[in-house]
């Protein structure tokens, strides 16, 4: 049983925990490295810096180890600005048995805005269930009645695990019209240039968690409406230049606090945090002038 306040980290080929019992809190950080994509995110915006990313390893083309996340267990606060941020819900923190992220909780960081919902009607209109097999991350179940020949006849109680979702927009692509109505909390842009890219390099493609990037069997194809931004495929690439993600925003729920503007800084630009305080200072603005005008309403109708 570990001493009060003292981290204990563990650490096997699947998952990294780090636990901290406290006298009222106990607090628990996992890493799950088989959803993990090594874009980098949570090491990029760890305030304390106690992610570090291990390298990839290519081998012919080919992504044989991806990046895997470190924690130190000194260094670490459980924060929580890693688990909002994650990508792909790698990375877990719960306070006392239960979900939580501290620094969410507080009102320093916001939620991401990450609309997802199922249209039973246009599914089950359908006899089609290829986005139940092409999801990326098998997140989307259902149940598919068959005849005698084993031809699909009837799709129902469409169901989408919101704990395997990652946003990627593939099922509202790729299901029946209006079956799905998806949103991505990130913005941004991701250049692939192929005359950079060594022959027959598939590095990219094998650390996309979306399949955003696919490889046609000469050359590597990107489909930007799939893509989160996060970097996976940029990290693994052996050629600097040949994949550029860059991340231009995240679309989330208003938030004012210095925490949140340092890793907007980090992740994206200054631009960016000033983008956001010049939308927030119009937003203030507009609501003195609506304000305005309403007392004037009210003191002419006196």
């Amino acid at each position: 049983m570990p001493l009060r306040g003292t981290t204990v980290k563990t650490s096997g080929d699947e998952r990294l925990t780090l636990l901290r019992p406290m006298v009222t809190r106990r607090f628990e950080l996992s890493v799950d490295h088989t959803l993990c994509v090594g874009c980098g995110t949570c090491a990029k915006v760890c305030p304390r810096e106690a992610i570090t990313m291990g390298e990839p390893v290519v081998v012919d083309g080919r992504l044989l180890t991806k990046p895997r996340v470190d924690i130190d267990l000194q260094t670490c606060s459980f924060c929580g600005e890693c688990v909002a941020l994650c990508p792909t819900h790698a990375l877990a923190l719960t306070v006392n048995g239960e979900p939580e992220i501290p620094v969410v909780k507080a009102e320093a960081f916001p939620f991401l805005v990450r609309r997802v919902k199922v249209i039973q009607a246009a599914l089950a209109a359908s006899t089609d269930t290829d986005y139940i097999e092409t999801c990326p991350t098998g997140a989307i179940s259902a149940e598919v009645e068959q005849d005698a020949e084993g031809a699909v006849v009837a799709v129902k109680n469409v169901q989408l695990d919101r704990g395997l979702c990652i946003n990627c927009t593939h099922c509202q692509e790729t299901a029946p019209q209006g079956g799905f109505e998806i949103s991505k909390p990130y913005k941004g842009h991701t250049r692939l240039n192929v005359s950079l890219c060594p022959e027959g390099c598939q590095a990219c493609v094998d650390a996309c968690p979306t399949d955003a990037m696919t490889y046609d069997g000469s050359k590597v194809v990107l489909d930007e409406r799939f893509c989160l931004f996060c970097g996976a495929c940029q990290a693994v690439c052996p050629v600097e230049g040949a994949v550029v993600s860059e991340r231009s925003g995240f679309v989330h729920t208003p938030v004012h606090s210095a925490a949140w503007s340092t890793a907007l800084e980090k992740l994206v630009s200054i631009k960016a945090v000033r983008r956001e305080h010049d939308q927030r200072g119009q937003a203030r603005r507009r609501k003195l002038v609506v304000d305005a005008l309403l007392l004037g309403d009210s003191g002419d109708e006196q």
